[in-house]
């Protein structure tokens, strides 16, 4: 792994922790083994946009969502950050993102989301854990995904290219070899329900054929895949960009949800 797509990936991770949250605050709700952020609209059956930290599944926080909350409120969005077991179990942790998906959608009405319109959006590890969860079926009810720049869609591959060794900011959540296969969304392709994805990428090393070959895959397994190839972002910048306006991968998010979630409620 070249050392400046180290340091970038060691400073998303940093920047999880620490990167503020410019919304309003929150109301933070207990789904069961987790916490999660609720940022509701004033509106009855909103659209819901659930999103998933990063953080190499061991740092960062549900409060590190930036201009997010605020720019999809405005849109008519229930925006909800999704918390999680750090430094523990890939699996655990993806297993946690399916219970807080479950009660997103047995408790949106009273909050005044719609719970047949939920997007799972989650960048870096977050992306990871939230394509494993949807394809795998842990997280039921997600109506769209948006996938935004992990090199963890196949473990096993990510290892291949690396000279036959994962890179050392993946290494201790993938430890366990035997678990690669199972942990790995690209094994689970074939499933979701068929709903589209959107799938992001920086212009991070390998970042392009990583992304490009797990669109592929879910093309092959039934997928409408829009694709962003954010070559102009490294994997800090291309999550800090989401919710900022005139930003092109918030742009292609938007429209992605405009179509998939349609029609909004806008808040009043």
């Amino acid at each position: 792994m070249q050392r400046r797509e180290f340091l970038s990936i060691a400073l998303a991770g940093l920047a999880a922790s620490i990167l503020p949250a410019f919304a309003a605050s929150a109301r933070t709700v207990s789904y069961g083994s987790g916490k999660l952020d609720l940022y509701p609209v004033k509106a009855q059956g909103a659209p819901i946009v659930m999103y998933v930290h990063g953080g190499a599944w061991k740092a960062g926080s549900k409060s590190s969502v930036g201009s997010q909350p605020d720019y999809f409120n405005a849109l008519g969005y229930c925006y909800i950050s999704v918390g999680y077991s750090l430094g523990g179990n890939v699996g655990q942790q993806a297993r946690q993102i399916g219970e807080a998906v479950a009660w997103v959608s047995a408790n949106a009405a009273s909050f005044g989301g719609d719970p047949s319109r939920i997007a799972l959006m989650g960048h870096s590890a977050g992306c990871q854990l939230a394509s494993l969860a949807v394809l795998s079926g842990l997280a039921q009810n997600v109506r769209a995904l948006v996938a935004n720049d992990t090199a963890a869609y196949d473990v096993a591959y990510l290892a291949e290219i690396n000279n036959g060794r994962l890179p050392l900011l993946y290494a201790p959540a993938f430890r366990d070899r035997s678990r690669w296969t199972e942990w790995s969304p690209i094994t689970h392709a074939a499933g979701g329900n068929g709903i589209p994805v959107l799938v992001a990428w920086s212009g991070g090393r390998d970042r392009d054929r990583i992304s490009q070959r797990f669109a592929a895959a879910l093309e092959s397994g039934g997928h409408p895949v829009t694709r962003f190839a954010g070559t102009n972002y490294n994997h800090i910048s291309i999550s800090k960009a989401v919710g900022r306006k005139g930003d092109g991968l918030t742009r292609a998010i938007t429209a992605f949800l405009e179509q998939t979630l349609a029609p909004l409620v806008v808040a009043q």
